[in-house]
């Protein structure tokens, strides 16, 4: 691991190649006016303190990388692991102060900062944005001054916008000189840049990070966990035909049960495989140990992988009845959703699951989502506290099917509720 700062020149190369690359897994870009505001007035600070023998040094931050190779023989190439929040805003901050500038020299300038000239692609980009809610299109867009295609409602364009506003306003009023500004953005602007190799454990630095910048979710640590322990050719062919699919169904702008629906989601699945419901804020960790511990391979940890891909499936059924195509299954688990039972959901996984294996038929089910909802009304009509459910259902599923080697599969259901309170 090599740890230095640098001034946000050098972060890209004094005008020269470099090609930051989000892996697959980041999320998009966050960061809003808050954010904003606090950026613009640290560099207006800086730059009523900055003089031709005084250039005071303004610390972004860190930024954390691991090197990915190059490209066309020559280009660095640098997997940004944390860090594209910084990278972005100040690229497009930048470019707004291009696009207000009247002097076609310092446009020049600033273009050489954000692009790789003589490149074409993605390549063309020093910084390459994921493509998460439109967010490569809209950052090309802009850096590529491409203003007939900006894409709004996005919020890589909404800064551009913000910043291109404040820009001109201080311009006119005489508050800020453009060419000092942008001497002041590139010189006195530093960055702590960590450039890590696989051994160093990529994943432990950003959790050390994680208390700055905008706060990442839960889900959004174990994605991020997972990125950092996939070799980088596999990284695209995870998200797309695994991870990326499970996002789009369990959105964690949704919130269910104080939650995000992926991060309540990978709460459950530890409970279905751990029979131990976690505290909220130690999601990620539990998460994190349970792969360490029982999928250090690449082969069983992307087959891990898979394997919650499938749970989703199941996870997402209980969330939006609407998506199951058994009519039946679905009428029983629209009623389910109304009574809000969540702690018995590690136990719902288990069923779907053992149904949809063919361990259990349809009507085995059916009885298991029949035999739920009459007692959780039995309990609720009883005056019953809550407390006692989650104790427990993230064994029941175990109790029954230790029964089930007595009994038939719906006496042993029948005789495990009986036996609870």
């Amino acid at each position: 691991m090599r740890v230095d700062h640098y001034p946000i020149s050098r972060i890209f190369s004094h005008g020269g190649s470099i090609h930051y690359v989000l892996p697959p897994f980041q999320r998009e870009y966050t960061w809003g006016k808050s954010e904003w505001d606090v950026l613009l007035k640290d560099a207006v600070d800086i730059y009523n303190e900055y003089s031709e023998d005084k250039e005071p040094e303004h610390f972004l931050g860190s930024i954390v990388v691991v090197d990915g190779g190059r490209v066309n023989g020559i280009i660095p190439v640098s997997i940004l692991v944390d860090g594209q929040q910084r990278l972005t805003t100040m690229t497009i901050l930048l470019c707004a102060l291009r696009d207000i500038s009247q002097s076609t020299v310092l446009a020049g300038k600033i273009q050489k900062i954000v692009i790789n000239e003589d490149e074409s692609g993605d390549i063309l980009l020093k910084l390459l944005p994921t493509t998460k809610y439109n967010d490569r299109e809209a950052y090309r867009n802009i850096v590529l001054k491409h203003q007939d295609n900006i894409v709004e409602n996005s919020a890589i364009t909404n800064a551009y916008h913000y910043f291109l506003g404040e820009l001109e306003r201080r311009h006119a009023s005489g508050e800020i000189d453009i060419e000092r500004f942008f001497i002041v953005l590139i010189n006195c602007f530093q960055l702590v840049l960590i450039e890590l190799n696989r051994d160093d454990s990529p994943y432990r630095i950003f959790e050390s990070l994680n208390a700055k910048g905008k706060r990442l979710t839960q889900a959004d640590l174990v994605r991020n966990y997972i990125a950092m322990k996939l070799p980088f050719s596999k990284q695209d062919e995870v998200f797309f035909v695994i991870w990326g699919p499970i996002e789009n169904m369990l959105q964690e702008n949704r919130t269910v049960f104080r939650l995000g629906e992926l991060t309540a989601f990978i709460r459950h699945y530890l409970v279905l495989k751990t029979a131990i419901l976690c505290s909220e804020e130690h999601i990620y960790a539990r998460f994190r140990d349970r792969m360490e511990k029982e999928f250090s391979g690449e082969k069983d940890f992307i087959q891990e992988i898979e394997t919650l891909k499938k749970f989703a499936t199941y996870y997402d059924h209980l969330l939006h009845p609407e998506t199951e195509s058994n009519v039946q299954i679905q009428e029983r688990l629209r009623q389910l959703t109304i009574m809000e039972i969540s702690t018995a959901y590690p136990y719902l996984l288990a069923a779907y699951d053992a149904w949809t294996q063919q361990e259990i038929q349809l009507d085995d089910f059916i009885f298991v989502l029949d035999m739920l909802e009459n007692y959780m009304v039995r309990r609720y009509l009883a005056g019953e506290q809550t407390n006692y459910l989650n104790k427990m259902f993230p064994a029941l599923w175990r109790e029954i099917k230790a029964k089930a080697g007595e009994l038939s599969f719906k006496e042993a259901v029948r005789t495990v509720f009986a036996a609870k309170n």
